[in-house]
């Protein structure tokens, strides 16, 4: 894979960032909002019974998400992106911020200590996977 130098700044800018950002306790204020996205949610005909749709973050279930998608956002806003898959999946969050920040979303409904893997989608696995990278 070839990196051009504009990449190459992003990746060396993000692992400064990364080096240097203190690790906070947060609170359900400290959670970063996310901008809504514009793309229209399709539904396909296999989706997960169990998954909640009609959020702001379906995309996240129907398609990849890439850079151009979260460039804008700071880690907390990815942070959030990230455990809005696992929330729509109905996961009782460990951390005070993010079970707070759900418990006021209209949508959420925590059922679940975990959620298996194998119950996400093929989208869901791979922008779980994408937005590690950027937390």
């Amino acid at each position: 894979m070839k990196l051009t130098s504009k990449k190459m700044l992003a990746v060396i800018g993000l692992m400064a960032a990364m080096l240097m950002a203190p690790v906070l306790e947060a609170s359900a204020q400290d959670v970063p909002s996310i901008p809504r996205q514009t793309t229209k949610t399709v539904k396909t005909k296999n989706y997960n019974k169990n998954v909640v749709w009609g959020t702001e973050y379906d995309y996240l279930s129907t398609r990849y998400i890439n850079y151009d998608d979260i460039r804008e956002y700071d880690r907390g806003q990815i942070r959030v992106l990230k455990n809005s898959i696992y929330a729509r999946h109905g996961r009782i969050f460990k951390d005070p911020a993010l079970r707070e920040y759900f418990e006021q979303q209209s949508w959420y409904r925590g059922t679940r200590k975990e959620i298996p893997a194998r119950e996400f989608n093929k989208f869901e696995n791979a922008n779980i996977a994408f937005l590690l990278k950027y937390e």
